[in-house]
């Protein structure tokens, strides 16, 4: 069916042949008209003909002179064509009727047409205008339009896990209704019919879609489901399968009769769930199709409605946290780091969520393994979603095993035919704050990601599948920054924001071996060149310990870090030009970076931009720099850069268990925001 293309117009006007001497069986749909041409039919001594209706003010009969258009009365052959509509629905099969009566000239009926009709109500409804309620017949549920005065229905994807039997598999991964909590997360659509107790015997009801959307989206038929709710019986014990979707197929048969004897409501509802974001291959709207067909197979009537499925949203820095993640590892390693990681959640006031060693099986890059993000339907609260990474190290059963449940959904993107590099880990992944760039709006901000420089054929990219999926999104279009001169890869090492009042609403912070040198000059110059950073610090079984003035005559140390501060800038150009930032928006950290055996660059010393921001609280790698009156240069010039902006700066000591591995703080935590108050179906495109 789906296959023959029937066109809408046929919604609103179809032909019906008629006959002399035969009464002719149709079926009519409320606003739709029936055309029939008269002229065809006409006997040849016809001089007039007559209409005569069998329910006055129901039934509406219009007679029209047509002729090709552009052309007078000899301009070619001049039809009769009737126009029939009617306004209420039957109670019974054929109970109106039309008769078209032929006059010869001596006023005598010659012919008689016969039209009988039964005519039904039919509709297909959704939640069209976005408040939490399926409507009747709106009229603006054949299309969707983004914006605050926009329209259309909403689907979520099904992929948190409500199954009370604790199948760790994300919902849309089966066919069925996992209890009742299962159907919060589906978007309702109903049919509603009035007409006869019976169709006509040989019509049909159908819903169809798409053959490749049943692959994205699943249909249950909810009749009765809230009686039997109430009784107390476990919904996926009543055998609630998909009548559409991947095992089902496409298309579905109605029972018209199971409606009628549901004279209450006259209707049935459905429960749609989302089975895939949208992707490369699909633009995220989806089309449901109501069909009735005569003869089995023609079609009569049909309506649509149009879901366009919820994408999957990240959430910048700037927005509140709800819960940090870090990983404490065998043998209290790292413990220096979790006391000093747990100062700053507690400042912040939110739940700390502390991976034990047998969950994360010696992998402590928290940040690389997952992305968390949101996906949200009008009315409902947001669900948070996980993004996996395809890196599938230590961590790699975290994300299923532990975080998705009731209201937690999981998804990931994966190529087996592509192989993993570091660029694909997740601290390669970030999300600007709400800008605007050149008039254009981006209120929920722009997806960052680190790739290869653009004219370079053979360095690493992200996974395209990961990509894909990015840009497919929509509402946080990516901008792809270059990443590949570090020997990790990952933007997170050179670039991060936080939140500031006033202005944008926050500052990019940037990495700068530039500032980095400034500073050292005027600790010399005010005469601590003796001054030793590093102290007490090893590196590869050797003693880091350097003088300010040791650090200033290392002319490879420098020619590299310098290096990497021209790779530095192109990003900051990037990002003014995609992100529509000033110089004034941006803040320099003193970083200094070394290349790694060939591999490309890496901190020399606690790479400072690599922080955890919670709230107005900086989770920020101890850099260990030259005591200066007591107190870390380094430390002392980054409160001066960040705390006039309100924020609170706790230095965390990773020396050891993440710089040394080449991470810091942000590579090793994670942390769930809320959502954005702005709602994504509300942009403007």
């Amino acid at each position: 069916m789906a296959g023959r293309g029937f066109m809408q117009w046929a919604a609103n006007c179809r032909t019906v042949r008629l006959d002399v001497g035969v009464a002719t069986s149709e079926i009519i749909v409320l606003g739709q008209t029936l055309c029939t041409d008269l002229s065809s039919i006409t006997p040849e001594s016809t001089v007039t003909f007559h209409t005569v209706v069998g329910h006055e003010g129901d039934i509406t009969v219009s007679v029209k002179n047509e002729s090709p258009e552009g052309m007078g009365k000899d301009g070619g052959v001049t039809k009769m064509v009737a126009y029939i509509s009617v306004a209420t629905h039957s109670s019974k099969i054929d109970d109106k009727e039309v008769n078209f009566l032929f006059v010869d000239k001596s006023g005598d009926t010659i012919g008689v047409a016969t039209l009988r009709m039964t005519a039904f109500y039919m509709s297909l409804d959704v939640d069209c205008d976005r408040d939490g309620v399926v409507e009747k017949n709106n009229p603006n549920k054949g299309s969707w339009q983004w914006g605050p005065d926009g329209h259309g229905a909403i689907l979520l994807v099904n992929n948190d896990c409500d199954d009370y039997l604790l199948e760790m598999d994300p919902e849309h991964k089966n066919s069925k209704i996992d209890g009742p909590f299962d159907l919060e997360d589906m978007s309702r659509m109903a049919v509603r019919v009035r007409g006869p107790e019976t169709l006509p015997e040989d019509c049909r009801l159908r819903m169809w879609v798409r053959p490749d959307d049943k692959e994205r989206l699943g249909i249950f038929n909810l009749s009765d489901i809230e009686k039997r709710r109430a009784g107390g019986v476990v919904l996926d014990e009543l055998g609630n399968k998909h009548i559409i979707g991947p095992k089902a197929g496409y298309l579905a048969q109605v029972s018209y009769d199971l409606m009628m004897v549901r004279r209450d409501e006259g209707e049935t509802l459905f429960a749609v769930e989302g089975l895939k974001y949208p992707d490369k291959d699909f633009n995220g709207t989806l089309r449901i199709h109501l069909s009735l067909l005569k003869n089995v197979t023609v079609p009569v009537f049909e309506d649509t409605v149009i879901f366009r499925m919820a994408p999957w949203i990240m959430t910048p820095n700037t927005l509140e946290p709800i819960e940090a993640f870090t990983c404490q590892m065998k043998k209290s390693e790292n413990l220096d780091f979790i006391n000093d990681f747990k100062k700053v959640v507690e400042a912040a006031g939110i739940k700390v969520n502390i991976v034990p060693p047998y969950e994360n099986r010696g992998d402590r890059w928290m940040q690389d393994e997952i992305e968390l993000g949101y996906s949200e339907l009008p009315g409902k609260k947001p669900m948070p979603v996980v993004l996996d990474s395809p890196r599938d190290r230590g961590l790699q059963k975290f994300p299923k095993g532990k975080l998705l449940g009731p209201d937690f959904g999981y998804v990931t993107r994966y190529d087996q035919n592509e192989f993993v590099n570091s660029l694909d880990s997740f601290g390669n992944l970030e999300v600007s704050p709400p800008v605007k760039v050149d008039g254009r709006t981006y209120p929920m901000g722009r997806i960052l990601l680190g790739s290869a420089f653009p004219t370079t054929k053979y360095g690493r990219r992200m996974m395209r599948v990961v990509r894909d999926f990015l840009y497919a999104q929509q509402v946080q279009p990516p901008v792809e920054l270059f990443s590949d001169w570090l020997g990790v890869g990952h933007i997170d090492e050179f670039m991060t924001f936080v939140p500031a009042a006033g202005g944008k609403g926050f500052r990019l912070l940037l990495a700068s071996p530039s500032a980095c040198y400034n500073l050292l000059r005027k600790l010399k110059n005010d005469g601590h060149g003796d001054v030793l950073c590093f102290e007490g610090k090893t590196r590869s079984g050797e003693s880091a310990e350097r003088s300010i003035s040791d650090l200033l005559d290392d002319s490879n140390l420098k020619a590299e870090s310098l290096q990497c501060q021209n790779d530095i800038d192109w990003n900051r150009d990037v990002m003014k030009r995609e992100l529509g930032l000033d110089e004034g928006d941006i803040i320099d950290l003193p970083q200094l970076f070394q290349l790694e055996d060939g591999k490309g660059a890496g901190a020399y010393f606690p790479d400072m931009v690599n922080m955890i921001v919670l709230g107005k609280q900086l989770g920020i790698p101890k850099p260990f720099g030259p005591m200066i009156d007591g107190a870390c240069a380094f430390e002392t010039n980054v409160r001066s850069l960040l705390e006039p902006l309100g924020l609170t700066c706790h230095f965390v000591n990773d020396w050891d268990s993440y710089h040394l591995l080449l991470g810091e703080v942000h590579c090793g935590s994670n942390t769930r925001r809320k959502p954005f108050d702005f709602k994504w179906w509300n942009m403007k495109f």
